[in-house]
């Protein structure tokens, strides 16, 4: 089988683009050109612009996740794995919601869960043992820019998150661990990496020494994360509000 159509379960050691290496910076950079690019063509959009662009941004990733299927299915190498049960997967459904919705909580969870989930699947991507030109290689980044996109033009529009919707998201993320443990159970699958950090993410250093305990490492991730996400949201709102006053009173 060429390098180009390898999976990562099959794809042979020693060739494989690594953590870093100047393909995986290629793909931040690009990652990060794109963004800047959608969310300054978003911000001078008007509304129905708008509206088309988040539409294309979710047919791309049903797209991108399609196309591991017509790559994998073929070649005999899709596993249980591949089905959209991964938290990056889900983000798919919950964009596509807000797209026909626009429901506030499926804002929130694009923001608190979606973009940083993505965003640190970019930084440390578990699929770095594929070659660079590789169609897996390149699916995986391309659909978890996507998702990092989406919640980026949501920001862009003008959404403030809320951290008072928190506690119903940490609900879901527990329910949806619980669910995917078991299906892993029957499975043999990984999704929620409840069965073990797989190689390049940060989990598997407080695996290697914590042992299973390192799953409330999602835990302490998450809150440092929000704290700084949220954070800066309301430090943003706050000097806003401040120079709209001064504004005001100068005027």
């Amino acid at each position: 089988m060429p390098d180009f159509l390898y999976a990562e379960k099959s794809v042979p050691p020693g060739i494989g683009m690594g953590s870093y290496s100047a393909g995986h910076i290629f793909w931040i950079i690009l990652s990060a050109l794109a963004i800047y690019c959608a969310t300054r063509y978003y911000r001078k959009a008007d509304c129905g612009k708008r509206r088309r662009m988040r539409r294309n941004i979710v047919i791309a990733m049903f797209a991108d996740e399609a196309l591991k299927w017509f790559v994998t299915i073929p070649t005999g190498q899709w596993n249980w794995a591949y089905l959209p049960l991964h938290l990056c997967s889900m983000s798919m459904f919950v964009a596509l919601l807000h797209y026909k919705t626009e429901s506030p909580m499926s804002k929130e969870f694009l923001f608190a869960v979606s973009l940083p989930g993505a965003a640190m699947a970019l930084l440390f991507p578990n699929w770095s043992s594929l070659p660079f030109l590789n169609i897996m290689c390149m699916h995986s980044f391309s659909i978890h820019l996507l998702i990092v996109i989406y919640p980026c033009l949501l920001l862009t529009e003008g959404f403030t998150p809320d951290i008072r919707h928190l506690p119903r998201l940490v609900l879901y993320l527990i329910s949806g661990s619980v669910a995917a443990f078991a299906v892993n159970s029957v499975l043999g699958t990984n999704f929620f990496f409840m069965n073990g950090a797989d190689e390049g993410n940060p989990l598997s250093i407080l695996e290697t020494l914590v042992g299973p305990w390192y799953r409330l490492g999602f835990l302490l991730i998450a809150l440092i994360l929000w704290s700084a996400m949220y954070g800066s949201v309301y430090l943003i709102k706050g000097k806003k509000g401040s120079m709209a006053t001064e504004e005001g009173q100068n005027g």
